[in-house]
């Protein structure tokens, strides 16, 4: 990318506002899940813009080709939404 080019921040930055509010979120005292499916579903909607909007603007989102970009949010958007889900199960009394 050459340096006169202008890089759409757009998606990039709505991605890092759903991580920040599912930080934000915990640091406020909200549980620990909530916070982290907070932050996945903003990686989900992250794979979602990246698959239907075109390369020049996905801007920063767009590091790898499109299906390899979106696979890698929805994986890591999903890591986190179930993960945060399975915190909430009691496995024991203790």
């Amino acid at each position: 990318m050459r340096t006169s080019e202008s890089t759409a921040w757009g998606p990039w930055l709505l991605v890092a506002a759903g991580a920040a509010a599912g930080l934000g979120a915990i640091g406020l005292g909200a549980p620990a899940p909530a916070g982290g499916a907070i932050m996945g579903f903003g990686f989900l909607f992250g794979s979602l813009i990246r698959v239907t909007v075109s390369d020049r603007r996905a801007g920063a989102l767009a590091v790898r080709g499109r299906r390899m970009d979106a696979l890698t949010l929805a994986a890591f958007g999903a890591a986190l939404v179930i993960g945060s889900l399975l915190m909430l199960l009691r496995l024991h009394d203790s």
